[in-house]
């Protein structure tokens, strides 16, 4: 579309924008930041200058055009030549499209992205703005986020996003990017602006000066004039990047999120100098050259590729999330190191001794030949290793001092051969067991409930991992499968095959199965990263806490082909771990008395699609006692985000948010003994807590919104009497009289219970016709409870009557409700509207009316509350 105007950046003043958001996106990579420069289609009694676009300039900088693109042609596949001349370099051509003044780039699947570098453009300090379009708004999950790159080198780049809810809400987020890992600078809603279908709006950045580097960013409608910026933030980190580098654009969906696709128009780049200098001389765009043809038979050598890393570092947020959990960054941990430190470098000669000045190379080698109670220092790098710390030997693995120090699975591959339409590349020996059980060489099972494998997604137990410049492809089960974005491993011909062309592009496949098996009481580990190993779903972990008092801190673990982290055995602290993009699931416990998590991030995973029963999502936890989860979060897992099962007991779940998991949002299962309190249940496709053959629970100060039924509370025919039913402690007598497995002493009050999009708001049923709620001691009171309209859902509450052969009863009001039971005699009911804004947050005139509703919570809950004053809801920083 052709521009008539420009309007150049304001000068940077230097103040940090607050952050008072609370639904904050977090992206565990590295951030990246772009400038811009803005370019406004307006009307002629909008003109601001009688000067060409080009010549405007702010009093702090002069700019000078280096690259636009008005998007005025037709390509069908790619973008072709800019209005400037210029051309892209693209991370998948088919992905971008040119046609009625407008590119087009369409994300075809949850999770990657489509990518686009400016060709031979180089730029310090530059503006860069580009208008974007979507066609529809997200319809669930993370939604899509649409980002300006510079300053992009080998040494990362920065990153400016905004990200597209399915509210239309856009958080604008600076980031700097090195590595995998993910810098977040600032990041900020912008207020008073909804996107909506069909209507554009422009990104503008602006990067500047080397120390400190600073990054202004905003978003407006096309067509309006602003001289202010959304986000202003300084880096002035040791990791800043002051290198000239490309700069580029990419569209990328969350994997929460459907297809989707962006358009995109009128990008402009300008080159900044201070005002009075000289400009720099304008850079000539060169066109990418177009690759030369190989002899099919003939191993393609590798090529750079300078789109490397778009798109290649791992990308999640923790939108929704009340506040940052999981990890530090990669990197950033200070852990001391003390004298006698044994030393660990990947880059390291083999033969040395330990020490600062003659590390080991192998981690293995450290704990091989360190005593009890040694501090193992590894420096910063990528260590291609499998370690174990044996039994009877209790040792701290840590990173050094602000050094990224990462353990990866993976591996390069080269030497790619073309073969009709696909790729392969030779003497691939890896075989890697494919069961889809916890029990090695094991069927997967037939009856409902325990089939691990959809059959939409029949490899999902497959270890195998490939990437292609960080983007995951799909594998499928033979040659004949191949197409773009897939692999196939022949393990009979030794050959990994591609459905992508590889040449200029890195390719990496997991090649180790496990990172580490702590086997020896009191061992640590903090401060590291691990990524990418080809674990069996047997294996039970990438990492594996096989003995008791292990502690994890500071510790992250992602694109795990199963699990990312299980605990076996008692008194283990997870605290401040992220477990994100793992195959199967974050974390499994088994027999872990006394687990502690606190400030875990589980995020994506099941990445791998497995049927989300026997077992998903974020975290599951069986046959174990004294499980305590705080300030935590578990985001967008397939699957529910906390299960328990298998007979676990005496639990505190506070202070944490399940948001936009595809399964159960909260799983409490044959299980007893629970306090939930201040928790955020928000948005999650199945229920959103489920009580299924539990009791003595407590539900108070929650927020509950969204979900098919937003509080299940069933009993089924499982009988804690009959030993043939799984899940019995075997540990403990049968019957055991501590676990009955009946829904018996729940007690629900203080909470928001609101949005269900199932046929009931709270929800009582007793499968077994043994039990009426009443004989139960199912409680509710002072709470705050909601449905969308008279008829959705048409039934406000379902009662166990508990009579044989008799349905419970189905109040269509609350009033009838407490006429029959007496139950929330003191609870606000609210019909035909919101009670909550998106991020669960009170509505402050409901918030008025709900100061008479609120009880004073039990003095045993208080010191998960935090207070004894009566409130209702979650507790917001």
């Amino acid at each position: 579309m052709p521009r008539l105007w420009r309007v150049s950046p304001i000068p940077h003043v230097g103040y940090p924008i607050p952050i008072p958001e609370l639904l904050l996106l977090r992206l565990t990579l590295p951030a990246l930041a772009t400038a811009l420069t803005i370019a406004l289609a307006l009307p002629t009694a909008a003109v601001l200058n009688s000067e060409p676009a080009s010549a405007v300039a702010s009093s702090a900088f002069t700019s000078t055009e280096v690259f636009a693109d008005e998007m005025s042609r037709t390509v069908s596949v790619g973008l072709g030549t800019s209005t400037s001349g210029g051309s892209y370099t693209l991370s998948d051509p088919s992905a971008f499209s040119v046609a009625d003044g407008a590119a087009r780039a369409t994300v075809r699947t949850p999770g990657t992205s489509a990518s686009a570098v400016l060709a031979g453009v180089s730029l310090t300090d530059a503006a860069t703005s580009a208008e974007f379009t979507l066609d529809q708004l997200p319809k669930s999950g993370g939604g899509i986020y649409l980002s300006l790159q510079s300053r992009q080198t080998s040494a990362g780049y920065y990153h400016v996003q905004a990200r597209v809810d399915p509210q239309g809400r856009v958080l604008l987020e600076a980031l700097r990017v090195v590595g995998s890992q993910q810098q977040s600078l600032g990041r900020i809603f912008i207020p008073n602006f909804t996107a909506a279908a069909g209507v554009p709006f422009r990104l503008d950045t602006q990067i500047s000066g080397t120390s400190p580097v600073s990054i202004d960013a905003r978003v407006s409608p096309v067509g309006t004039v602003r001289s202010d910026w959304n986000l202003s933030v300084q880096d002035s980190g040791a990791a800043r990047l002051v290198a000239a580098g490309s700069l580029g654009m990419r569209a990328y969906v969350s994997s929460s999120t459907a297809a989707q696709a962006a358009k995109i128009d009128d990008l402009t780049v300008a080159s900044l100098a201070p005002a009075g200098s000289k400009p720099a001389p304008t850079p000539t765009p060169t066109p990418t050259p177009t690759p030369t043809p190989t002899n099919p038979t003939v191993p393609v050598p590798p090529q750079p590729d300078p789109s490397t890393g778009i798109g290649a570092a791992p990308v999640w947020s923790e939108a929704g999330a009340r506040g940052a959990s999981g990890s530090a960054p990669i990197g950033t941990t200070n852990y001391a190191v003390p004298a006698g430190a044994v030393y660990v470098d990947a880059k390291a000669a083999a033969g040395g001794t330990g020490s600062a000045t003659s590390p080991y190379n192998l981690i293995q080698t450290a704990i091989d030949r360190s005593a009890s109670g040694a501090v193992l220092v590894l420096r910063g790098g990528t260590y291609h290793q499998t370690a174990t710390v044996p039994a009877g030997k209790a040792v701290t693995i840590q990173s050094y001092p602000g050094e990224a120090v990462w353990l990866d699975g993976s591996e390069k591959i080269g030497g790619w051969t073309a073969s009709g339409t696909s790729f392969y590349s030779a003497g691939w020996t890896y075989d890697f067991d494919s069961t889809p059980s916890f029990t090695k060489g094991e069927a997967d099972g037939t009856a409902p409930g325990w089939q691990w494998l959809n059959a939409a997604h029949p490899m999902a137990a497959h270890p195998e991992q490939v990437w292609i410049d960080g983007v995951p492809q799909r594998e499928v089960s033979s040659a004949a499968q191949l197409t773009a974005g897939t692999f196939f491993t022949d393990t009979a011909n030794d050959r990994l095959y591609l459905g992508t062309n590889p040449q200029g592009k890195e390719v990496r496949a997991s090649t180790l199965t496990k990172a580490l098996s702590l086997r020896g009481e009191g061992t640590v580990v903090r401060g590291i990263g691990v990524r990418g190993y080809a674990t069996s779903v047997w294996m039970m972990g990438t990492i594996t806490a096989e003995a008791p008092k292990i502690r994890l801190e500071n510790v992250e673990v992602y694109d795990s082909a199963s699990t990312g982290l299980f605990v076996g055995a008692a008194d283990a602290v997870v605290k401040n771990v992220t477990l994100a993009r793992n195959g199967l699931m974050g974390l499994g416990a088994n027999y872990a008395d006394r687990l502690n998590v606190d400030g875990l991030l589980a995020v994506e995973n099941n990445s791998e699609h497995f049927n989300q029963a026997p077992v998903s999502g974020g975290l599951k936890i069986a046959k174990s006692r004294g499980f305590i989860v705080k300030s935590s979060a578990f985001l967008r897992n397939d699957g529910p985000g906390l299960w328990t099962d298998q007979s676990v007991y005496d639990m505190d779940i506070s202070g944490s948010d399940f948001v936009e998991n595809l399964g159960t949002g909260v799983f409490l299962e044959i299980s007893h003994k629970v306090d939930f309190v201040d928790n955020l249940v928000l948005r999650n496709v199945g229920n959103a807590i489920k009580i299924n053959n539990t009791g003595d629970v407590n539900i108070w100060n929650n927020t509950i919104v969204g979900g098919n039924r937003v509080l299940n509370i069933v009993q089924d025919e499982r009988s804690a009497n009959d030993p043939s039913v799984p899940g019995h402690d075997p540990r403990f007598p049968s019957p055991d009289p501590t676990m009955p497995w009946i829904i018996r002493n729940i007690s629900i009050g203080n909470n928001v219970i609101a949005q269900s999009s199932g046929n009931c708001t709270i929800c009582v049923e007793d499968y077994s016709h043994k039990y009426a709620a009443s004989d139960l001691n199912i409680t509710s009171n002072g709470n705050i409870v909601q449905r969308d309209a008279a008829n959705k859902p048409s039934w406000f509450v379902v009662w166990s009557r508990g009579a044989a052969n008799v349905n419970p009863y189905v109040f269509s009001t609350l009033a009838d409700y407490r006429f029959t039971t007496g139950q929330d005699a003191r609870s606000l009911g609210i019909e035909g509207r919101a009670v909550t804004d998106a991020s669960g947050k009170i509505l402050p005139d409901v918030a008025s009316q709900a100061t008479n509703v609120a009880l004073t919570p039990p003095s045993g809950l208080v010191g998960l509350i935090g207070s004894s004053t009566p409130r209702i809801g979650v507790r917001f920083p």
